[in-house]
Parts: structure tokens; sequence; C-alpha cells
């Protein structure tokens, strides 16, 4: 499989990351994105990320994006105005990463933990690296 230029990883056991990929889905028209989670083969055996944050990342021509600075690439790339860009664009970097640490270190008791995998339809499924 080819794989596009830019890669996201999230948590495939979270309820919001799930919701927001599948949001990325229906809003990435482009198709910029690829996608994998981090349970996955490719997460496990790439040694270029650092398994020690606790976040979704982008992958983007060999540079590794994480917490808001992936967020926001993934708002900036599929052309998203919505509040949470707003609040993340106005808020220094070092606030906005701390919010999303706390947010995601805190993300199973906030939103719950999926017992079952998603499964991708056929559709999706081209666009999700093992």
């Amino acid at each position: 499989m080819k794989h596009m230029n830019e890669i996201i990883i999230f948590d495939g056991e979270c309820f919001i990351c799930n919701r927001f990929y599948k949001w990325l889905l229906r809003n990435d028209k482009k198709n910029h994105f690829m996608f994998t989670n981090i349970q996955s083969k490719f997460y496990s055996e790439n040694s270029n990320i650092d398994k020690s944050k606790d976040s979704i990342i982008v992958i983007r021509n060999n540079k590794i994006l994480y917490e808001s600075d992936a967020i926001n690439y993934i708002f900036k790339k599929t052309k998203t105005q919505s509040f949470l860009r707003f609040i993340l664009s106005i808020f220094p970097r070092f606030i906005s990463n701390s919010i999303y640490r706390t947010i995601a270190k805190n993300r199973y008791n906030f939103f719950g933990k999926k017992e079952t995998c998603y499964i991708p339809d056929k559709d999706e499924l081209k666009r999700f690296i093992n």
C-alpha cells in the first residue's frame, strides 16, 4: 500500500479519539490523511515517534507533530473553522499543550474507553495503515 504524505495516529480505544477520527473521515475532503492507531504495528515499530507523549500524532514530510500542534495542523489542513481551533490559536503554545496534556491524561475518565474496536468500512480501510 502506498502511504500518503501525512499520517494521523490516534488512540483506537479512546471514545473521543475515535469520534475525532470519524469526523476527520467526513471532513478531510481532499484525503490528505492516512490513519492508524497507537495499537498498530506501524506505531509500535516506528522508532522516530516519541512514545512517552500521550498524544494524537501527525507525521508529515518526516516531521512529527504532537499535542496542540497536531490538532492545529489537522484543523488547518481540513480548513476547519471551529471554536476549538479559535481557542487553540489565542493561547500560547505552552498553555494549549498543557490543556491538551490534561485532557489526554484523563480522556478515559472524561469520555470513556471503547470496549470494542471500530471496524472501518471498505472505503475507510483504503485510508488505514495496518
